[in-house]
């Protein structure tokens, strides 16, 4: 249901409409073609959905009256007899008026999701700011630590910036998420070093991992020392994943990236943990969007609900695919693969 609803979120305005006149045709032909014997009533409502959600009331309300005109068409054409020659008539308003009440109700329903995204995303956009002073600030104090502060207070600094790195994190995910999903997420790719991806991503969450006394280790098993990819989106997939692993993590345990040719033009990259692993009933879920929060109300948790589906629609994004493993005990794998050129992203 996911990636349907990411495909049509994918498609123009006028490509959704005319696939939804298509289906209305469609169906009036089956209802011609069937007679009275058999309804199709219900499956008007397909097309009349897609046009209103995906495209606006005016669209779903062209859709609802060219489905109760094909409805009416149909119903003259076989010839039914009816007892009172107004029925087909009457039969068609009434279809109409509940056409256009579902068309109204989705549409009013999806401007106001609508609304609230963008207040939400507006929220988001202004916390960005004062929180880039913060971190101006921490990165100030810690560039001063060696001479005007002890080992306690050096920690101290070096905590509140990663915590504020992790938050700047969250919240350009937050905001690309919308881009991500319509495919308008302005991606830089390029030959990208391996070595400094997995260098950088280490170095933002080598903080964490010392407070959770996890070692990060590197392994690499090609010679392939690049990527195409853009460095910045890819480097804010390798943190998510090992933000989550280093956070389910036993204490004295190794997360590790295996860098490793997946096929003829296409690198993978392995980030495994040793923590609880996941149930089976999360595995297929954990990259849709807030996920976490079902996860919670279930009892568990898997990672972070919005940071985990920033990772699968970066990556789809540039090319690759991405995928879990995981046992309950034994810990979990993400496993996502990049092009190693331009010709397979």
């Amino acid at each position: 249901m996911a990636r349907l609803l990411e495909f049509f979120n994918k498609q123009s305005k006028v490509s959704l409409t005319v696939l939804g006149l298509v289906l209305v045709f469609l169906l009036g032909t089956l209802d011609y073609l069937t007679g009275p014997e058999l309804s199709f009533s219900i499956f008007y409502l397909l097309p009349i959905s897609m046009a209103a959600w995906f495209v606006g009331r005016r669209s779903g309300i062209g859709v609802s009256v060219v489905s109760a005109t094909a409805w009416f068409t149909a119903d003259l054409m076989a010839k039914h007899v009816y007892s009172h020659p107004a029925t087909p008539y009457w039969n068609t308003i009434v279809r109409l008026g509940f056409f256009l009440t579902v068309s109204y109700v989705l549409s009013a329903l999806k401007a106001s999701i609508d609304r609230q995204e963008e207040l939400a995303q507006f929220i988001v956009h202004d916390l960005r700011s004062p929180l880039g002073n913060v971190i101006t600030g921490l990165q100030t104090l810690q560039e001063a630590a060696d001479k005007t502060m002890d080992t306690a207070q050096r920690e101290l600094v070096g905590i509140c910036l990663t915590s504020s790195n992790y938050m700047l994190l969250l919240i350009n995910s937050l905001l690309d998420l919308a881009r991500l999903e319509s495919g308008h997420m302005p991606l830089q790719p390029g030959e990208t070093s391996t070595s400094e991806l997995v260098e950088s991503s280490f170095g933002q969450v080598a903080i964490l991992a010392e407070r959770k006394q996890v070692t990060l280790t590197l392994q690499s098993n090609t010679d392939v020392k690049q990527i195409y990819a853009d460095p910045d989106v890819t480097t804010r997939v390798l943190v998510n994943l090992l933000s989550n692993a280093i956070k389910f993590s036993r204490s004295q345990s190794a997360v590790v990236i295996y860098i490793e040719t997946s096929d003829a033009n296409m690198l993978a990259f392995r980030i495994t943990d040793q923590g609880p692993g996941i149930p089976d009933e999360w595995v297929d879920r954990v990259f849709d969007k807030f996920a976490q929060v079902d996860a919670r109300k279930a009892g568990g948790a898997i990672g972070s609900g919005l940071g985990l589906t920033f990772c699968r629609l970066a990556v789809q994004a540039q090319g690759g695919q991405i995928w879990l493993e995981s046992e309950v005990g034994k810990g979990t794998i993400v496993t996502f693969t990049l092009p190693i050129s331009a010709s397979r992203s």
